[in-house]
């Protein structure tokens, strides 16, 4: 996908009458992206934390890719992201905040309720 910086190009060059048709293929094809669908591609990442904060420690990971679902490496040392605000820094858009619901009660367990569910669209 073009950057701002490209499309503030491509606007420049049409103000001042200098777009040609190479440009707009240029356009096209950074649009459509390497693997020529023009649709983009949704991953997933599940960060499970030790509260509700975006800024609380991650304890699990797993992310949904290329229809694939990858468990986060062995080694917590490997893992890309040590916090749900280091993922949103990234470039990944929370679309699921922790039910907080499943909290209500300490001596119940109900699930995971920290778990934060985000997205990054490629």
């Amino acid at each position: 996908m073009a950057d701002k910086q490209q499309i503030q190009e491509w606007l420049d060059k049409l103000r001042a009458g200098t777009l040609v048709e190479a440009d707009l293929q240029q356009a096209l094809d950074c649009h459509e992206g390497a693997s020529g669908d023009d649709s983009p591609q949704q991953r997933l990442l599940y960060l499970n934390t030790g509260n509700t904060g975006v800024d609380s420690q991650v304890l699990g990971m797993a992310l949904v890719e290329n229809g694939e679902i990858l468990e986060g490496p062995d080694d917590v040392d490997e893992w890309p992201y040590n916090s749900v605000l280091e993922a949103m820094d990234d470039g990944w858009r929370v679309i699921k905040f922790p039910e907080m619901a499943l909290l209500l009660q300490e001596d119940k367990t109900f699930g995971l309720g920290c778990e934060f569910i985000l997205e990054k669209l490629t």
